[in-house]
């Protein structure tokens, strides 16, 4: 049987609403390791932010925050950063704004400030509040950024006018609470072609399971597209199966489909 690798992504997917994995897809998860297959975290959080996680599945590759961060069976192979001329240009025109920015690395994440946004943001991920220092950019780098905006038109405002400002960031909408953006030039796109470049994969085939729109870039890299039934219409329309939702064993479903498990 041939080799495959396949690309998680974790809230909406590998996850379920109460952000734990269920017993069901961590035993499809170790059959798939045992059937000769690789499983790989692909996701938006920073390598810190889903150590446990990676110890709770036996998972050991990752590619993080957006594929800024990328790991093969726990080595790091490959590491990007936003262009520090960007993050300034960035962070001052959201004080200006009067908006709260997050900047996350793979040392942790620190915050501009703290609001009811914030709060809710970071009880919804079940992660204590990062420190705050508002001239934390001027002396360290970013994989990845937040602005906290909510999901309404005054949301939505903000990330047309910032995206037309700065075009060389991709902003994503998967919170009610926050932006999240990377510069266009790093995705889980880049990130996977980095790894799949590893000569141990060398004609391995490959996956993504995902649901939001920020899984989008995995589709134009992997040959084989699942859709959780709960992903959004757009990735659900770059599918090639749609499997059950993350609430009702769509991992261990969409596996199974395919014959890895």
């Amino acid at each position: 049987m041939a080799h495959a690798v396949v690309f998680f992504d974790l809230d909406g997917t590998l996850m379920r609403d109460d952000k734990t994995v269920g017993s069901q897809t961590l035993q499809a998860l170790r059959d798939l390791v045992k059937n000769g297959n690789l499983p790989v975290i692909a996701t938006g959080r920073d390598l810190w932010e889903i150590r446990g996680l990676l110890t709770q599945t036996g998972i050991d590759t990752a590619v993080a925050g957006n594929g800024a961060s990328i790991f093969l069976h726990g080595k790091l192979i490959a590491n990007q950063h936003i262009a520090p001329a960007l993050v300034t240009a960035l962070s001052e025109q959201a004080a200006k704004d009067g908006l709260v920015v997050a900047w996350y690395n793979e040392s942790g994440a620190v915050l501009s400030g703290v609001n009811e946004l914030v709060r809710g943001n970071y009880s919804d991920v079940q992660q204590e509040l990062p420190p705050v220092d508002a001239e934390y950019y001027r002396h360290a780098q970013a994989t990845r950024m937040l602005i906290f905006a909510a999901d309404d038109a005054g949301g939505q405002a903000v990330r047309d006018r910032y995206a037309q400002q700065f075009p060389e960031l991709q902003f994503y909408r998967d919170s009610p609470f926050d932006l999240d953006l990377i510069e266009r030039r790093l995705s889980k796109a880049s990130g996977l072609k980095i790894l799949l470049a590893q000569p141990e994969l060398t004609g391995w085939t490959t996956y993504a399971f995902g649901d939001g729109d920020n899984d989008l870039p995995m589709a134009t890299v992997v040959q084989h597209v699942v859709a959780m039934a709960n992903a959004s219409a757009q990735y659900k329309a770059a599918a090639e199966f749609v499997t059950a939702s993350n609430m009702a064993g769509g991992i261990e479903k969409g596996l199974r489909h395919y014959g890895l498990i």
